[in-house]
């Protein structure tokens, strides 16, 4: 899991290096670094399956969805910067795979709300995160790019501050999981 916290902190990075060349105008490397976050958030998904839920197989189910829309995402991602998707196409085809993975991260924060190892204020902004994306993408859909930019500019450091929450949780996860398999392969080795 240690792997997945690194991979989680690129991931907020790329998002706010995309989110920059927006605003300064430079599209090449915004189409760059949302296909970057877009494959580093493919280990984010996988990792939120870690989360302790109330209702682990609503969880399992929406979380299938969100590993499909990063995927899709990262499809969706390459044919903008291959210049196959631009304009309206684009964000027609972008908006459902963001759906899918703002579902994910609303789902899995409000189910394991304060659960065990990840704190409130994690979760919080994984909800936060996960309602943002969704109006994102909602705006997006609807044809409303003033919206979707508003929601851009509340999600995007809501993911970022999330992001990073996150990875600390998956790096106490991990080094609780290194100290368990210590103390047990101590007590194997003295048995006789």
């Amino acid at each position: 899991m240690r792997w997945t916290s690194v991979l989680t902190y690129g991931s907020a990075v790329a998002l706010l290096v995309a989110f920059a060349s927006q605003l300064l105008g430079w599209p090449a490397a915004r189409s760059w670094f949302l296909l970057i976050w877009a494959v580093l958030l493919l280990p984010v998904v996988i990792g939120l399956f870690r989360h302790p839920m109330r209702w682990p197989a609503w969880g399992v189910f929406v979380g299938f969805w969100g590993g499909v829309g990063v995927v899709f995402l990262i499809v969706v991602q390459i044919l903008a910067l291959w210049d196959v998707l631009r304009g309206p196409a684009y964000g027609g085809w972008s908006a459902w795979p963001l759906a899918l993975v703002g579902l994910w991260i609303l789902v899995a924060s409000s189910l394991g709300f304060g659960g065990e190892g990840f704190p409130r204020v994690v979760d919080g902004l994984g909800i936060l995160t996960g309602i943002g994306l969704l109006a994102i993408s909602t705006g997006t859909w609807a044809g409303g790019a003033d919206v979707a930019r508003v929601a851009a500019v509340v999600t995007v450091p809501a993911y970022c501050l999330w992001a990073f929450g996150l990875g600390f949780v998956f790096w106490r996860l991990a080094a609780g999981n290194r100290g368990r398999e210590a103390i047990s392969g101590t007590r194997a080795a003295a048995l006789p």
